[in-house]
């Protein structure tokens, strides 16, 4: 069994128990490319970025009870740094980093249904110059996200748009950014051993919380500051949650975004 890992701070509590050998093949990798390996038959678990679950939504299911990274009224680590508040940026550029999935869905969805205007989307790698002279907001998720939030000056920019506060003021509901899903045809079993050992990991995480913020403190933010940002995720997803995400793919369908706007994403 593979098992994809996301190498950032919000889902490291999910891997508090896993130590240096695992009862299963571990490989790192950013939600983008773990849906792209979903979809390709590479991995048969991981924390899925929850609109690339939707995708493949039949061949895989979600990790029974619900566990993934939700947030309600903020989330801190998907952000559009932007010069302009939201509704201002309609014709501007905004740089979006490729490691993301689901973060660049919804700001498509919340430009053109929220704040009703017209972005240019340009994907982070075809940029030519500095995103902070040669685009109007840069959206940036995960660890990234985090370092630039921990610097007085944004890194140049006016203003962090929270994409989950965006969310909340349009919907009340919590977004779900990534669920864990396991491949359907593995033996009922496997999924079964595999969803309890992630759920034991998982409570041991939860007990740790200020010791992996201290691990990852330095450039994403103090100790205090990370702590907080771990306490606020949401990690079982409940009612309100699942609602969230069945409001998500409504929606998406809806405004027919059903995949990001740049081809090649």
């Amino acid at each position: 069994m593979k098992v994809a890992k996301i190498p950032y701070l919000n889902a490291a509590p999910f891997y508090a128990g896993w130590g240096e050998d695992p009862p299963f093949e571990s490989v790192s990798m950013v939600p983008r490319d773990l849906g792209v390996a979903a979809r390709n038959g590479v991995i048969d678990a991981g924390l899925m970025a929850v609109a690339d679950w939707f995708r493949v939504d039949g061949s895989f299911d979600l990790i029974e009870p619900a566990v993934g990274v939700a947030a309600s009224e903020h989330v801190k680590s998907v952000i559009l740094f932007s010069h302009q508040p939201p509704r201002r940026l309609d014709g501007r550029r905004v740089v979006v980093t490729r490691e993301s999935s689901t973060s660049r869905r919804l700001a498509q969805l919340l430009a053109v249904a929220y704040w009703q205007i017209d972005i240019e989307w340009v994907a982070e790698d075809e940029l030519e110059g500095d995103p902070v002279e040669a685009a109007d907001g840069l959206l940036l998720i995960g660890d990234r996200a985090l370092t630039l939030m921990a610097r007085e000056d944004l890194g140049g920019w006016a203003r962090p748009i929270d994409l989950a506060a965006e969310w909340w003021t349009w919907q009340a509901l919590p977004f779900v950014f990534a669920a864990w899903a396991v491949r359907s045809a593995l033996p009922r079993r496997e999924r079964e051993r595999f969803g309890g050992f992630l759920s034991g990991s998982l409570a041991l995480g939860s007990e740790r919380l200020g010791e992996i913020a201290e691990a990852h403190a330095g450039a994403l933010g103090d100790a205090k500051s990370l702590a907080a940002y771990l306490e606020h995720i949401t990690y079982r997803l409940g009612p309100a949650e699942l609602e969230g995400m069945r409001r998500f793919r409504d929606l998406l369908a809806e405004h027919d975004i059903q995949e990001y706007q740049d081809a090649r994403a």
